[in-house]
């Protein structure tokens, strides 16, 4: 049998998407200000980037849905990656250390960023086949053996799963359209037919 658990719990959470198009802004808005009124070359350049930084922070803070969402995102986040690779890139010419660093960071969490949330939208699961249980990606520990778990339980709306060593994982599921007593029958019999299974130190 394999089952798989949709979690109510989302990928990636919204506010998680609008803090970093923010930090994005405010790196934008700082840096082109000081490159506009101290930096007598490419003052143009400052401008350019001042307005950028502002216009992304009121496009994020009056259009949050249309920034965030599946379409513009991973458009904005093009842009803002190409802007603080060029910036980074800049003040690795002008041997500037700071600015080097920060956007530095900004360019490698952008493009984590790109790669994180390009299936934002797509459900996290527990996975549960006769090798173990999959936990899903927020988890800190991704798969369990029938030889760690106690008893998996499923009551109003919540998967419980109890380890021998008193971990507990719980998880809210979203319509699972499953038979629960089917669900749990074959739980027990997975934990039953591994309990001889388990090593001394974990009883």
């Amino acid at each position: 049998m394999v089952y798989d658990l949709p979690v109510e719990e989302e990928k990636v959470k919204p506010h998680q998407i609008t803090t970093l198009h923010l930090v994005c802004a405010l790196a934008f808005i700082v840096t082109g200000a000081i490159i506009f009124r101290y930096n007598f070359i490419i003052t143009a350049y400052g401008l350019t980037l001042l307005i950028i930084g502002l216009l992304l922070a009121i496009a994020t803070i009056a259009k949050n849905g249309w920034v965030t969402g599946a379409k513009m995102n991973p458009v904005i986040r093009s842009v803002e990656l190409v802007i603080a690779i060029w910036v980074a890139a800049y003040s690795v010419m002008q041997q500037w250390k700071f600015p080097s660093g920060i956007f530095g960071v900004l360019s490698a969490a952008l493009l984590f960023a790109l790669y994180y949330e390009r299936d934002a939208d797509s459900k996290l699961v527990i996975h549960i086949d006769d090798a173990g249980v999959k936990l899903p990606a927020s988890a800190r520990k991704r798969f369990i053996q029938w030889t760690e778990i106690e008893q998996v339980v499923f009551r109003f709306g919540t998967v419980s799963i109890d380890c021998v060593d008193n971990r507990l994982f719980q998880w809210n599921i979203e319509n699972p359209g499953i038979d629960i007593d089917a669900f749990e029958a074959y739980c027990k019999g997975k934990v039953d037919e591994h309990r001889d299974k388990r090593r001394n130190d974990e009883w």
